[in-house]
């Protein structure tokens, strides 16, 4: 009730008058938000803990129409009826250590909430499920905890229109996302890239995570979130340059460490404007090539074989 009058008696942002309007849906309004949201970003009014439109954005971003209510509850009959044991079982391995010391995120969002959405992503995918699929689910079920059926679109739409070669039975997609990692991080740093070989640590060792989950991995949560605004509106495939970024915040560190694995390990909490700013100044820096491969990798099953010949040619 509190937040709700709140609501009522705040003035709305640039952003939130422009999704409430009829220009976004005119041809270039979807454009439009895109660039509103890469300038000036969702804000979060006196009295609440997050955007309280963000839900509205996100799902306008991936051109996910509100889902209905009824077709969810339908999908829940389903799965509860053929969803293999052993599926469920993997999900419920995953699901009650979901960003566990996360309490402002269990405030909102019950661990029965992620079985039902992952049970009918289950039923719904190719795959099924895959470990980490929980964590992807985090962001998204907290933003949209007031519509389960909304969360269940927004994730179905993220990882079988946007990344589905994450979620395949070997993650090709996550595994060509740690090579561009690497492949980025010798260009923008070579001196960081060639330490880290001189460790053998290469991406495949300590971004895993960080790759599959777009980061969703590290806290805090409010700072994926705001990571999560950015990416949308962009694309996904900037999360890449997202971990190259981190990797570059924590440079001294891991240079001046013998064992920088450790640092690794454990990711320092995310800055999520420096990220930004940094992941945008290496585009620049990126050979066109190499940046059409990022662009690419999370659907195109091409980039692995493209990928190598640059890689050879470089």
């Amino acid at each position: 009730m509190e937040q709700e009058l709140l609501l009522k008696g705040r003035k709305k942002d640039s952003i939130e008058q422009f999704i409430s309007g009829s220009q976004l849906f005119l041809e270039n309004g979807l454009s439009q938000l895109r660039y509103m949201v890469l300038v000036e970003g969702l804000s979060t009014p006196e009295g609440y803990d997050q955007c309280p439109y963000r839900s509205y954005v996100w799902s306008i971003l991936c051109r996910v129409p509100p889902f209905p209510t009824e077709q969810y509850l339908q999908l829940l009959e389903t799965s509860s009826q053929t969803l293999p044991d052993e599926l469920l079982i993997k999900i419920k391995n995953d699901t009650f250590r979901t960003l566990m010391n996360d309490k402002k995120f269990h405030l909102k969002v019950n661990e029965e909430s992620l079985i039902r959405i992952l049970s009918c992503i289950g039923i719904t995918t190719e795959v099924g499920y895959v470990q980490g699929l929980n964590v992807l689910l985090a962001p998204i079920a907290y933003v949209c905890h007031k519509s389960e059926p909304q969360a269940f679109a927004i994730l179905h739409n993220l990882i079988t229109k946007q990344i589905p070669l994450y979620i395949t039975p070997n993650m090709e997609g996550v595994h060509t996302g740690l090579q561009l990692v690497d492949a980025v991080l010798k260009i923008i740093d070579p001196v960081l890239s060639d330490y880290l070989d001189s460790k053998f640590l290469k991406a495949k060792i300590y971004a895993f995570p960080s790759i599959l989950t777009l980061c969703a991995c590290t806290p805090p949560l409010k700072s994926v979130l705001k990571l999560w605004d950015f990416l949308f509106a962009y694309g996904t495939h900037i999360n890449v340059l997202f971990v190259v970024a981190q990797l570059i915040i924590c440079r001294s560190s891991i240079l001046e460490s013998e064992q920088p694995m450790k640092i690794l390990r454990t990711w320092p909490n995310l800055e999520e404007n420096e990220i930004i700013k940094l992941s945008l100044s290496f585009i620049p820096e990126l050979p066109e090539k190499l940046y059409d491969l990022i662009a690419r990798h999370g659907y195109d099953r091409k980039v692995p074989k493209e990928l190598a010949r640059f890689l050879e040619e470089k």
